[in-house]
């Protein structure tokens, strides 16, 4: 079964599962968590949602770079690099579309980003937060391309040989499948929230259609059925609030709003 689901009615059950994925893995992998609102998404990033075909997705993408290169500059501090990746997660961060897709090294993040989604309360059908779980590690060593490398392939960085198929500039053949990778921490908000990512290639399905092809498990889906104003309470108990997550003063705006909405 590539893809594992279980439900969690509390965060202290969630934990437990995530405890209990996490020790079934090789000691020295590590499980990265994406929190999800809506259990309906699927783990595919913004720029490639909507059927896009991937030369639409490329197109997209090389104006978009060369369009916030230009248009960013005066913004940014004296001397910050400008090389093509760099900008890259400067505008996963700021919002724009990517072929990047957030995931966080802390699983309390994740459960945030999940929790603090709030539906349509119009909507006929009930809506679950979900938190992601993956290996890393597991997913890039299973991934075509990258599976002939056996051990000796990780999480990737930007100065890996193995990523050059999927940097925003490349003139090398585009690689395929999505990979786990560390990037660029260049926020207070990508520090606080130990942001990782997947990178996708030309392919663009999203991950749930390449667990589905592979043998082993590569992803867990942790629904969580608890009443969110009880989970989120939960966390801000734990200490994981929205200033804990966005150290800023419009975040501490919305958490006070959000706290004290729920107390009346």
């Amino acid at each position: 079964m590539a893809i594992q689901e279980v439900e969690a009615e509390s965060i202290s059950k969630l934990i437990e599962i995530i405890l209990e994925i996490q020790g079934q893995l090789p000691v020295e992998h590590n499980l990265w968590f994406r929190g999800v609102g809506n259990h309906n998404h699927k783990l595919l990033p913004k720029i490639m949602r909507g059927n896009k075909s991937s030369e639409q997705v490329f197109e997209r993408e090389k104006r978009l770079v060369t369009r916030f290169r230009q248009r960013s500059m005066a913004y940014w501090p004296e001397g910050y690099p400008q090389n093509d990746w760099e900008h890259f997660f400067a505008m996963q961060h700021y919002g724009l579309s990517t072929r990047l897709l957030d995931w966080s090294e802390n699983a309390f993040v994740a459960s945030f980003f999940a929790i603090s989604y709030m539906p349509n309360e119009n909507a006929d059908e009930i809506v679950y937060p979900i938190v992601w779980c993956m290996d890393p590690v597991k997913w890039n060593r299973s991934m075509p391309g990258l599976s002939e490398y056996g051990d000796s392939i990780r999480v990737l960085t930007t100065v890996d040989d193995e990523i050059e198929g999927y940097r925003p500039e490349t003139t090398k053949r585009r690689s395929r499948s999505p990979v786990a990778m560390f990037g660029a921490h260049n926020s207070d908000r990508i520090v606080a929230q130990r942001g990782t990512f997947t990178v996708w290639g030309s392919d663009t399905q999203d991950m749930e259609s390449f667990a589905d092809a592979q043998q082993p498990t590569l992803l867990w889906k942790i629904k969580l059925t608890g009443e969110r104003s009880r989970l989120y309470k939960d966390l801000q108990a734990l200490g994981f609030s929205e200033t804990m997550i966005f150290p800023d003063l419009p975040s501490l705006a919305l958490e006070l709003d959000r706290v004290e909405g729920w107390r009346e």
